[in-house]
């Protein structure tokens, strides 16, 4: 199914493919160097000595042998990192779609103003009147608490992360533990979070899921005039501009929601009756 391309998701898919590619870059670079360096691991010199060209290294003054411990040990590192940026452009997409309902009337401004970041979702679903996946969205609470874990807690569990763990359904936990490998029911609070390749696969996973979810649901459930307006001001503010010629600016501004809006469907009829509202 099509979905809409309204600016606020190709932002996100933008950053979480980049952010996505640069994790999957650095799993593989730290696993090659640490097989390229295996040979070396009982030379004397420092690793700064064998590689000076490489910036970076000759900042610390690291043996072979504890390079290669590091890098073997990498993907935990590099997964508490990246899940929290993952959760935050998630969060931040979330935050413009709940604009995207103020502007159809759905809920209040004030309501997409000031919803706070664990609640982004259930408002959305209320200004919606349609659910989300909930398996997927009891997995995406279970990560955010992990994110806050790790920014707030020094890493340690909380008691709100256990919270979230306990309200999975079969269906979350099944899903969880297919690709994580554990049961977060098994956290206990005062314990050291521990968070690796399985948890920020399955957070890639679960974000990409749900913001497809909310975009088809506003798809369908915003107004025509609301979409209308959107690819019109879309166009105006990050496409090639409405152009003043007639003739031209039908043809373009057909040809830019279709190929955006596919899911929307826009007639020319409905575009047109847009651009007079605006002044066209």
């Amino acid at each position: 199914m099509p979905l809409a391309q309204f600016p606020a998701y190709r932002q996100y898919e933008r950053m979480r493919r980049s952010v996505n590619d640069s994790v999957m870059g650095l799993f593989a670079g730290a696993g090659l160097a640490s097989v390229l360096l295996q040979p070396m691991v009982q030379a004397p010199a420092p690793l700064s000595l064998i590689f000076p060209r490489v910036e970076e290294i000759s900042r610390f003054d690291l043996s072979i042998e504890k390079a290669r411990d590091i890098l073997d040990d990498a993907g935990p590192h590099i997964a508490k990192m990246a899940l929290p940026y993952l959760m935050s452009l998630h969060e931040d997409y979330m935050g413009s779609c709940l604009k995207l309902l103020a502007k159809d009337g759905l809920i209040t401004a004030k309501v997409a103003d000031r919803t706070i970041v664990s609640k982004v979702h259930e408002a959305f679903e209320q200004g919606i009147g349609s659910p989300l996946p909930q398996a997927s969205l009891q997995q995406f609470h279970v990560l955010r608490e992990m994110r806050n874990c790790l920014i707030h807690r020094g890493g340690v569990i909380d008691e709100r992360l256990v919270a979230e763990a306990s309200k999975c359904s079969k269906g979350a936990l099944a899903g969880w533990r297919k690709v994580v490998r554990n049961s977060p029911q098994h956290l206990k609070e005062g314990d050291s979070l521990k968070v690796g390749t399985g948890e920020l696969v399955l957070g890639f996973a679960v974000s990409k899921l749900l913001a497809r979810a909310v975009n088809e649901l506003l798809a369908s459930g915003l107004t025509r005039d609301t979409w209308i307006d959107v690819i019109l001001e879309d166009m105006e503010e990050f496409g090639p501009g409405i152009p003043q010629n007639i003739d031209e600016r039908t043809r373009k501004v057909l040809g830019y929601a279709r190929h955006n809006y596919l899911a929307i469907g826009a007639t020319p009829t409905e575009l047109q009756d847009g651009l007079t509202r605006i002044g066209y």
